[in-house]
């Protein structure tokens, strides 16, 4: 975890934990470069980081102030973090379907910047909070950048065996989603019935120097996930 990860992590969990309500202000910029010594460049990238995720408020010219928590169970919509940093208090478990080598269809190809015949790893999974069917998971990785992946890592967390074992820096991501009908296949997937509406989702991860390396296609129960979006100004 990357110093500035650790900082926001660190303020997160002091807000969580109540020592902050919201609408307080937080210290300014100097004063936490001073409390955590590190650059202010540090900070504001923190900072960011706590602002996306919709934990604080930057206000240009007044301060940092905090935000409401976001409602139990509730996952950012526009989120580039894993399952189990989004719902923290529930349990998230991955029924792996399969783990496989194969050449890039046509689209993934064209969308991860890859070579014809390039080959990625394909992973198929559901993945499940509480007990409860949350989402169908198929997603493709550039094998340049992802350099192993196997049953074992992905009943985990692939975010955090990326960044961790792998080093890999995971930066933005493009989103696309639509309100959709599920086929009949689609639907034994989620335990549901064809027809019954899902969020159709796609989302394309980046690492920090702009290299795609991660196409997943995610369909969303559509009674046991929900989502915020913490807009900003």
């Amino acid at each position: 975890m990357l110093k500035y990860e650790q900082i926001a992590l660190q303020i997160n969990t002091f807000i969580s934990e109540g020592h902050f309500q919201a609408g307080d202000k937080l210290p300014s910029v100097e004063a936490l470069k001073e409390k955590y010594n590190v650059s202010k460049s540090t900070i504001i990238k923190a900072l960011e980081a706590l602002e996306k995720k919709g934990s604080i408020y930057l206000a240009r010219g007044s301060g940092i102030y905090v935000r409401n928590q976001k409602r139990d169970g509730y996952l950012n919509l526009f989120s580039s973090s894993g399952f189990s940093d989004e719902i923290v208090g529930h349990s998230v478990t991955n029924h792996v379907i399969r783990v496989d080598e194969v050449p890039a269809p046509e689209e993934v190809r064209q969308k991860l910047k890859l070579n014809e015949g390039t080959e990625v790893y394909v992973l198929e999974r559901i993945v499940h909070i509480d007990g409860n069917v949350l989402c169908y998971e198929k997603s493709y990785f550039n094998k340049d950048i992802v350099l192993y992946l196997d049953t074992s890592i992905a009943e985990g967390s692939i975010f955090r065996y990326l960044e961790k074992n792998l080093k890999v820096k995971i930066g933005f991501s493009d989103i696309y989603f639509t309100v959709d009908k599920l086929d009949i296949d689609e639907a034994s997937l989620l335990n549901l019935s064809a027809s019954d509406p899902c969020l159709r989702y796609e989302q394309i991860f980046y690492t920090t120097t702009g290299i795609p390396f991660d196409c997943s296609q995610l369909l969303y129960h559509y009674e046991n996930a929900h989502f915020y979006i913490p807009s900003q100004k």
